[in-house]
């Protein structure tokens, strides 16, 4: 992928992020509640990033599967870097709770999460490139299909019953 593309992808990712984010907000569809944010919740947004980056990847995919030289290796590295970008986000966009705290403007907040997004995919982009040069062992293959299927199914299911285990409160408490 050169330069020039890696760019396009970003855009074309953080356009669908932002569709994604307010297309169930104005289309209220039942297919939409499956790929899109229904509140505001970091979970959701994780859902969005998900659904936003496999919809670039397919379309990535249809444009190149005739010049790709490894249609196979295309299609894991990218179930890989779609399954993965979630905790991207979650590692950048936590910087600021972290060592920050709260960010009271709601303008900066927006800001900063955008800036976390793009960060964030520009990273999955990048380790991307390094990964479409591998040759995926057996294992690995399987490995990447399950995890996968199991993170999609975990986007859709979670969106209509929360899991009683919340990543950030004490359960005892």
């Amino acid at each position: 992928m050169n330069r020039k593309n890696k760019y396009y992808k970003l855009f074309w990712f953080w356009l669908g992020f932002l569709g994604l984010h307010y297309a169930y907000e104005v289309f209220p569809i039942f297919p939409l509640k499956l790929i899109s944010g229904i509140n505001e919740s970091f979970f959701q947004h994780s859902k969005i990033a998900f659904f936003s980056y496999l919809i670039v990847n397919i379309v990535e995919y249809l444009r190149q599967k005739k010049t790709n030289e490894n249609n196979e290796n295309f299609i894991l590295t990218r179930l890989f870097s779609t399954m993965i970008l979630p905790w991207f986000i979650f590692i950048i966009w936590y910087i600021a709770p972290a060592y920050y705290g709260r960010i009271e403007n709601i303008f900066f907040e927006i800001l900063y999460a955008n800036i976390a997004l793009l960060l964030s995919g520009y990273c999955i982009i990048i380790l991307e490139q390094m990964m479409d040069g591998l040759k995926y062992q057996r294992n690995a293959k399987i490995m990447i299909i399950i995890l996968f299927t199991i993170s999609m199914s975990l986007y859709i299911t979670f969106t209509f019953q929360l899991p009683w285990a919340d990543v950030f409160a004490d359960p005892y408490l």
